[in-house]
């Protein structure tokens, strides 16, 4: 179960390219689908508009926002002209700037519907996989490869799943619900001995 959260870095360096775009294709996909899924820990819709933080976003943002990411950076980058949702691209593209009393204030935004999003997510991990499978890269990637953008987005929604999970504890108990993957990270292990106290002489230390 671990392993599905748990990675190593691909190398960037080394290796064949067809392999790389493999190995690259696969992380992909399982970043992708595994950020997906922990949204899955929400409980109803209104969970995904009620702020766990008062000084982030409320979820549908994060929902959105990892996606928005890589479609952006190629296009800034130029590797792509046409984008996927220009609106969605726009409203989810930026966190929250705590300095700034607009960021905070929810009369600025209109967030789209749950199933807009999840549909929208769909429909980037569909572009991100023919965009891996047809760009051409080199060994090693540099920030001059197209791939070098999709591994950023990947890291960056690795990020996010930290983050995210962050702001799903925050949440109050009626908007979370038992997960597969999810609810069983922290469970107790018999195993496992309890800590114990040491006492220990006072002194200095240098």
């Amino acid at each position: 179960m671990l392993d599905q959260i748990i990675s190593k870095t691909i190398n960037l360096k080394f290796g064949e390219v067809k392999d790389k775009k493999e190995e690259i294709l696969d992380y992909f996909s399982k970043t992708f689908d595994l950020y997906s899924s922990l949204f899955e820990c929400l409980a109803n819709d209104e969970a995904y508009y009620k702020k766990p933080n008062r000084l982030r976003h409320p979820l549908i943002f994060y929902y959105a926002h990892t996606a928005v990411f890589f479609i952006n950076k190629l296009n800034a980058s130029g590797f792509i002209q046409k984008r996927v949702d220009p609106y969605m691209e726009s409203i989810m593209a930026i966190g929250v700037d705590e300095m700034s009393w607009d960021d905070l204030d929810d009369n600025s935004y209109d967030w789209p519907l749950v199933p807009e999003v999840l549909s929208y997510r769909q429909k980037v991990r569909s572009f991100i996989i023919n965009f891996i499978e047809s760009c051409d890269f080199y060994l090693p990637i540099d920030e001059k490869s197209p791939l070098w953008i999709i591994m950023m987005g990947i890291e960056h929604e690795r990020i996010h799943l930290e983050t995210s999970s962050v702001l799903i504890r925050e949440h109050r108990l009626s908007f979370v619900k038992d997960h597969a993957l999810w609810g069983r990270i922290c469970e107790d292990d018999p195993s496992v001995c309890e800590n114990e106290l040491l006492e220990v002489d006072g002194g200095s230390v240098h």
